[in-house]
C-alpha cells in the first residue's frame, strides 16, 4: 500500500471546483466551464490578429461566425462524443447508457476527450473550408496554432476539479498531490473507515454537518461533504490524507506541455514563417501534442483499461500522428498555397 501522502506533508488537493453557487438555483459557476469560455475568447483574439496581418485565410469579419460553430459544433460536441465513446461507454457498456441515457448532456459535470474534440474540429473545417472554398489546410492551420490554448485551460480545470490525476509517486517528490478523489478507487470497507476518521477528526458526525433544503432532505453526497470538508477544515484534510496516495500532478504536465510550450512553438513559428505551405502547422501540432500526450500518460492515473503496456490515451494519440503526417503530405505536395489570407483560396 502506498504511503500515506500526509506522512511526508505533501499538498492534499483542496480547491473548490465551484467559483460562484447561484442563489436559488442549482445552477453554478465553475472553473470548468470557464475554461472553455476563456479558450474560446482567448483563440478567437489571436486568430483575429492573424487575420488582420494577412496570416489566416479566413477573414475578420467572418472570423466570429466560424469560431462559434467550431466551439459548438466541434469542441463542445465533439469532445463529448470522443468521450462517451473512447471511455464512457467502453466501461459502463450500453446497459449503462439505457440506466443513464442523459449522461452525455451534463457536460458541466465534466469529461471531454481532447481526441474526440480534434477529429470534430477537423470535420466541421472540412466543411467550412468547402463551403466556402477556402484552402482546407490554410483553415485547419489557424486552429492548430490555437488549440493549446485551450488544451491549456482545460488541463487546468482538470487539475482544480482533481479528476485525472497522476499515478503514484513517492510521498518525498516535493511536487506530490493527494487527490480527495481517489476515494472512489477504495473498497467499501475503507470509505466507512475515511468517513469514521474525519468524524473523529471534526468531532461530529458528517450525517450532522450536511447541507440539507428546506424539507431536510441532504443536498450534497458522502464524498462532496468530505471534499468540503477538506477545504474547510485543517483536522479533516489531515484525517482524509492519511488514506491518500502521493501522486503527480499529471494534469499540470498536460497544460504546459499540450498546452502552453506548444503554443508558444506554433505562434512563433507562424509569425516568423509568413510564407508557410498550407498544411505545415497542422502536422506540426497533430506530432508535437501526440508527443507531448504520449509522453504525459506516462505520468498519468490510466482513466480506462490499459491495452497492454499501451493506455488509451496512447493508443489514441497514434491516430493523431497519422494525421500529422497526412497534413504534412499535403504541405510539401501544395507548396504554392501558403496559409495566409492572401493565399488561401482552394485550387
Amino acid at each position: 500500500m502506498p504511503t500515506p501522502c500526509c506522512l511526508f506533508s505533501a499538498y492534499i488537493h483542496n480547491l473548490d471546483p465551484v467559483i460562484l453557487n447561484i442563489p436559488g438555483t442549482p445552477l453554478a459557476l465553475r472553473w470548468y466551464g470557464l475554461a472553455y469560455v476563456a479558450g474560446f475568447i482567448l483563440g478567437y483574439l489571436v486568430l483575429l490578429a492573424l487575420s488582420k496581418k494577412s496570416l489566416y485565410v479566413v477573414k475578420p469579419d467572418k472570423l466570429a461566425d466560424f469560431i462559434t460553430l467550431i466551439c459548438l459544433a466541434g469542441v463542445i460536441v465533439g469532445g463529448r462524443l470522443g468521450e462517451f465513446f473512447f471511455y464512457w461507454l467502453p466501461e459502463h457498456g450500453w446497459s449503462g447508457f439505457c440506466a443513464d441515457p442523459l449522461w452525455v448532456f451534463r457536460i458541466w459535470q465534466g469529461g471531454m476527450a481532447s481526441h474526440g474534440g480534434i477529429l470534430a474540429v477537423l470535420l466541421v473545417t472540412v466543411l467550412y473550408a468547402y463551403k466556402h472554398r477556402l484552402s482546407i489546410p490554410a483553415v485547419c492551420d489557424g486552429l492548430a496554432i490555437v488549440c493549446p490554448i485551450g488544451l491549456f485551460f482545460g488541463r487546468i480545470a482538470n487539475f482544480i476539479n482533481g479528476e485525472l490525476y497522476g499515478r503514484v509517486c513517492s510521498p518525498e517528490n516535493p511536487i506530490a498531490v493527494c487527490f480527495p478523489s481517489e476515494y472512489f478507487e477504495f473498497p467499501q470497507a475503507t470509505q466507512y473507515q475515511i468517513q469514521e476518521a474525519v468524524e473523529l477528526a471534526v468531532g461530529a458526525p458528517l450525517q450532522s454537518l450536511q447541507i440539507v433544503n428546506e424539507q431536510g432532505i441532504p443536498q450534497e453526497s458522502t464524498f462532496d461533504l468530505l471534499t468540503r470538508l477538506c477545504r474547510e477544515s485543517e483536522p479533516a484534510r489531515e484525517a482524509l490524507g492519511q488514506f491518500l496516495s502521493a501522486r503527480y500532478p499529471s494534469q499540470l504536465f498536460e497544460a504546459l506541455g499540450e498546452g502552453l510550450l506548444l503554443f508558444i512553438i506554433l505562434i512563433t513559428l507562424r509569425l516568423i514563417w509568413r510564407n508557410a505551405p498550407a498544411g505545415i502547422f497542422s502536422a506540426l501540432f497533430c506530432l508535437l501534442y501526440a508527443a507531448a500526450r504520449i509522453t504525459s500518460e506516462c505520468f498519468k492515473e490510466p482513466d480506462a483499461p490499459m491495452w497492454g503496456s499501451i493506455t488509451r490515451g496512447q493508443y489514441l494519440s497514434f491516430a493523431i500522428i497519422a494525421l500529422g503526417f497526412a497534413f504534412l503530405f499535403v504541405a510539401c505536395q501544395k507548396k504554392h498555397i501558403t496559409t495566409g489570407a492572401s493565399q488561401g483560396k482552394l485550387i
